[in-house]
């Protein structure tokens, strides 16, 4: 019988695999504490830069989850705008047949008309509002990315005062209708007059002429000889090409050097012409004739009718700025404005009445008063219109919100798919890995054991031939 001792290669076999088992107890433990399957590089290259794939594709979605529900809060904050104004309108057109009750006195129809101007001005603040400094109802379009992968949705601009335009205006037929603003002076030596038109006017829209010279003082022509014309005493100063569209007009006039006046022409807010009249003010003297609108003086005659119709009318006593211009050319005043010497809001329940702090009302002969969008007679039946669309809009609105809804809910569903995607390559089976770590556990324990064993047994053959070679030499000697 043989004993082998120590044989180095049944020992370094025994070695390796507890080295190896060791290894396989370790990994497992990280894999178990961590909850992760893939705890270093060398586990599963492959799966480690899917992973990495996937992760990012997870964090875009976030992103775009998070951009839905701030347009969701978006579309949320229109839509309780426009049902404010939808029971604007309602109470607009309520009050517009009360007013119109004859057993109502001056007094009563006032104050419906106070009501129905502060609800107007209320509407006007509505259409102004923004989210977070975007506006909500500027009728611009806005591009919100609706998934991870930058895809956009283009979503047509809601323009709440467009909808709610009544587009009551004053209508001359050309022929014999105008109407005078008397007591109206301007002292200062810059002014402003605007004017707000509608489609295909032309004529003069408003002016102050002497009665004794038959000098125009101020004129504006809509459309003379294909232009827009402004004259003074020694004629037309200032012209630019008439405009067919519905339009606001301004002039600024500067006389302060007591020379001549320098007038400048805005459209919509915007700069177009300027020129020099050598005219050095407005005199209003009491040989004038009275401001009238709608027509002109061929001496005591009254001549060149305006054809079309006119929205509003405003006077300052100052000379007003680019950005004051236009900032407000399209929006309503509330008469108490500084400068406001004159101010007739034709788009209201009273057209005639000045709402300035000067009162001074328009005098008319033989205009209408219309509806321009349905060129019939302005008034109640205005609102159906009104209410039909602003009905239009909630129905945009509500539509997007579902589609919002539809969009974050696939977002969801993508991130719940994406991160079992994640979850089947990363996380560990708790169940399986515990069975690894007892098996190697196990494995790691028999092998300590038997590398011990076989190191006791070495051990006690080599001390026991110790003491024989030791028992030898001694009998030997």
């Amino acid at each position: 019988m043989y004993v082998r001792i120590n044989s180095s290669s049944i020992n370094n076999y025994a070695l390796n695999k507890l080295n190896e088992n060791s290894t396989l107890l370790l990994s497992s433990l990280s894999r178990i504490s961590s909850g992760k399957k893939i705890t270093t590089g060398a586990d599963d290259p492959a799966g480690l830069a899917q992973i990495s794939k996937l992760k990012n594709q997870n964090i875009r979605i976030d992103s775009a989850i998070n951009n839905n529900q701030n347009l969701l809060s978006f579309l949320y904050t229109q839509d309780s705008l426009l049902e404010k104004a939808v029971k604007a309108s309602k109470r607009l057109s309520e009050l517009s047949v009360l007013y119109n009750d004859i057993t109502k006195n001056k007094d009563d129809k006032n104050n419906y008309k106070l009501e129905y101007d502060a609800i107007l001005q209320s509407v006007q603040e509505l259409s102004e509002k923004k989210y977070n400094g975007v506006s909500l109802f500027s009728g611009e379009s806005i591009q919100p990315i609706t998934d991870e992968n930058g895809n956009i949705r283009e979503l047509t601009g809601i323009n709440l005062k467009e909808a709610f335009k009544t587009n009551w205006g004053l209508n001359f037929n050309g022929v014999d209708d105008y109407g005078d603003i008397p007591n109206l002076t301007i002292d200062s030596s810059k002014y402003t007059i605007e004017l707000k038109l509608g489609e295909n006017t032309s004529g003069t829209a408003i002016g102050l002429m002497d009665s004794v010279s038959w000098t125009n003082h101020f004129l504006i022509d809509t459309n003379y000889n294909n232009n827009i014309s402004v004259w003074m005493a020694e004629g037309e100063v200032l012209d630019r090409n008439a405009i067919n569209d519905e339009y606001s007009l301004s002039i600024t006039a500067d006389s302060s050097n007591g020379i001549n006046t320098v007038l400048k022409a805005y459209q919509n807010g915007d700069y177009i012409a300027t020129n020099t009249s050598a005219s050095s003010i407005i005199n209003n003297l009491h040989t004038n004739h009275d401001w009238t609108i709608g027509q002109d003086w061929d001496k005591n005659t009254r001549s060149d009718y305006f054809s079309g119709t006119i929205h509003e009318i405003r006077i300052w006593d100052d000379m007003r700025t680019d950005e004051e211009l236009s900032e407000n050319f399209d929006k309503r005043l509330s008469g108490n404005e500084e400068n406001l010497i004159g101010y007739w809001d034709f788009d209201s329940l009273s057209p005639r009445v000045d709402k300035s702090k000067n009162s001074n009302d328009i005098i008319l002969n033989g205009t209408s008063w219309i509806d321009s969008t349905s060129n019939e007679a302005a008034g109640p039946s205005s609102f159906s219109r009104i209410e039909n669309n602003l009905g239009q809009l909630r129905a945009i609105v509500g539509s997007r919100i579902a589609a919002t809804k539809r969009d974050i809910n696939m977002l969801l569903e993508n991130k719940r798919n994406l991160s079992s995607a994640i979850s089947t390559i990363e996380d560990v089976d708790l169940a399986t890995e515990a069975t690894n770590h007892a098996k190697n556990k196990i494995l790691q324990m028999s092998g300590i054991q038997a590398l011990d064993i076989s190191n006791i047994i070495s051990e006690n053959i080599l001390k026991l031939i110790y003491h024989l070679a030791v028992l030898i030499y001694l009998q030997s000697s």
